[in-house]
């Protein structure tokens, strides 16, 4: 990850206000925030059904869905499950306002159901020092070993609760957000892996 360009730092409390009221998302709800391809696969519908489980026992927060394809199908899923007004869909994001988007989120969460792909929206969102919901699987573990808030997979109340646990408790989102935003600068970021990559043409030309 580019933890440059991935840093929460950049963005003042004026801008990601004015980019809330731009995004029409109301003052003072904490925002859940997701970026990536919208797909089944994905754990999309799970994330929204976990949203209605949440309002529905009383959670005033805010869904920010970024990705595409299928926008106005998973709309119409969220309008079916009640939680149209507590979900803004922004489409495909371009790659240089994602850090700006993603800036607003109090809780990441990844939803893939893979075990074997990578999930590389998890990085980001470390590298912008959020806390990161995800469901329990080997590669969610490998990125963020025990920093991750794990829910069982298609579990839609265990999202929904493990969501719940970090809402109610901003000082546990700040510490778990810093200490992974630390290592992501230590593990995945781009000049890390440029050291390691110039190790090991290092190794390989010191044998010929």
């Amino acid at each position: 990850v580019d933890t440059v360009r991935f840093d929460p730092d950049r963005f003042s409390v004026s801008e990601k206000d004015a980019l809330r009221k731009q995004l029409n998302i109301p003052a003072g709800r904490p925002i859940v925030a997701y970026l990536g391809l919208l797909a089944d696969y994905q754990g999309t519908p799970e994330l929204i059904r976990a949203a209605g489980y949440l309002h529905k026992n009383g959670a005033d927060i805010h869904f920010l869905i970024m990705g595409y394809p299928k926008v106005d199908q998973y709309k119409a899923m969220a309008k079916g499950a009640g939680v149209e007004e507590f979900m803004t869909f922004t489409g495909k994001v371009p790659y240089d306002l994602a850090p700006r988007y993603l800036a607003l989120g109090d809780i990441a969460v990844s939803t893939k159901m893979s075990t074997t792909e990578g999930s590389g929206k998890v990085l980001n969102y470390m590298a912008m020092a959020q806390p990161v919901v995800a469901f329990d699987t080997p590669v969610h573990r490998e990125y963020l070993g025990d920093l991750g808030v794990y829910a069982q997979v298609r579990d839609v109340p265990s999202l929904a609760k493990s969501i719940q646990s970090l809402i109610e408790d901003p000082d546990q989102r700040r510490h778990i957000g810093n200490k992974l935003q630390d290592r992501a600068k230590e593990k995945y970021s781009w000049s890390r892996a440029g050291s390691e990559i110039s190790k090991i043409y290092s190794m390989v030309l010191d044998r010929y």
